[in-house]
């Protein structure tokens, strides 16, 4: 039986709103996580906080041109304008010497906030983690 993959990104707490009030549900990133398919989750951590905030399941993925990506998803992307393309510039991975010349845009469905935020008490980077789904039952599931 195939095992649910689910992938723990970093957002900052000002992107929290437009994610889930404001329901803007294409996640980017320059990723290598290879292992995200339709139907992954994509699990929130609030960096700072160190909690987890909300999840959304992976609809479609489309690894595309930063500029194609901003001009066909810009009404639904959580960052605005100016921080898309300052991350799109200045990301380790993408910018003017890319490793990564394709960003990686999620477009999710049955996003939701949880109740409680939840604390995250292991390691986490910048680039995100893959979550087991018994850490995922144990952590989010309390």
């Amino acid at each position: 039986m195939k095992s649910e993959v689910i992938a723990m990104f970093p957002i900052s707490n000002a992107h929290v709103d437009r994610i889930f009030k404001l329901k803007r549900n294409v996640f980017v990133k320059y990723t290598h996580f290879s292992r995200l398919n339709t139907g992954s989750k994509i699990v929130f951590y609030v960096s700072g906080k160190k909690k987890l905030v909300g999840e959304g399941i992976i609809e479609r993925i489309e690894k595309i041109d930063p500029e194609i990506a901003w001009a066909r998803h810009k009404q639904q992307i959580f960052l605005n304008e100016d921080e898309y393309y300052r991350y799109a510039l200045e990301s380790p991975i993408g910018g003017k010497n890319r490793k990564e010349s394709k960003i990686t845009v999620f477009i999710l469905k049955k996003v939701k906030k949880y109740k409680t935020a939840v604390e995250w008490k292991c390691g986490f980077t910048l680039a995100g983690r893959y979550l087991t789904p018994e850490d995922y039952a144990k952590t989010v599931n309390q």
